[in-house]
C-alpha cells in the first residue's frame, strides 16, 4: 500500500514539475515580448498532459479515500477485539474461581468422607471404598489416618489393594 502511495506521489510530482517548468518558460517568453507561436500540436499536448494530471490527482484522491476506509474499518476490528479479548479473560477468571471452588469442595468432602471411613469398621469400609472410583478412592485414603487405612486396605481385593498402594506411592500418599 505503501508502494503505491509512493509511485503516486513521485507520478503527480513529475508530471507537476513538468507543467512548472513548462509554464516557467511561457513566463519568461512572454515577459520577453516574444510569444512563441504554439502549434495546434502543442495546444493538444498541453491538454493532455492536464487531462494525465487530472485523472492522476483524481486515483490518488480515490486511494487516499479508500486507505481511510481501510484504516476505520481496521480500527472498529480491533476495537472488537479488545472487546473480545477482554470478554474472554472474564471468563477465564469466572473458571479459575469456579475451579477453585470446585477443588475446594472436592477436598472438603473428600476429607470428610476419610473421616466417616475411619469410623467404619474395616470389614464394611472395604467393600464400599472398592466400589468407588480409582481417583476418589486414593482423596479418601490420603486423607485417612495411616493405622485406619492400612486396616481398610487390607480387606480389600487384593488387585485394588495393590494397585491403590502403587498410586498412593507414586502421589506421594500416606
Amino acid at each position: 500500500m505503501k508502494s503505491i502511495i509512493i509511485i503516486s506521489v513521485v507520478t503527480f510530482v513529475l508530471i507537476f514539475g513538468g507543467v512548472v517548468v513548462l509554464s516557467t518558460q511561457l513566463n519568461q517568453t512572454a515577459a520577453g515580448g516574444d510569444l512563441p507561436d504554439l502549434a495546434p500540436e502543442d495546444y493538444a499536448a498541453a491538454e493532455r498532459v492536464f487531462h494525465d494530471m487530472a485523472a492522476e490527482r483524481d486515483r490518488i484522491q480515490q486511494e487516499r479515500e479508500s486507505l481511510l476506509t481501510l484504516q476505520q474499518r481496521i480500527a472498529v476490528q480491533e476495537r472488537v477485539l479488545d472487546e473480545g479479548r477482554k470478554n474472554l479473560l472474564e471468563v477465564v477468571q469466572k473458571l479459575e474461581t469456579k475451579q477453585a471452588e470446585f477443588i475446594e469442595e472436592r477436598d472438603r468432602s473428600a476429607t470428610k468422607l476419610a473421616k466417616m471411613y475411619e469410623a467404619m469398621k474395616p470389614d464394611q469400609a472395604a467393600p464400599i471404598l472398592s466400589a468407588l472410583d480409582t481417583e476418589i478412592i486414593l482423596e479418601i485414603m490420603a486423607r485417612m489416618k495411616e493405622r485406619p487405612a492400612a486396616k481398610i486396605l487390607a480387606r480389600m481385593d487384593p488387585a485394588l489393594a495393590a494397585q491403590i498402594s502403587t498410586r498412593m506411592s507414586l502421589k506421594g500418599g500416606n
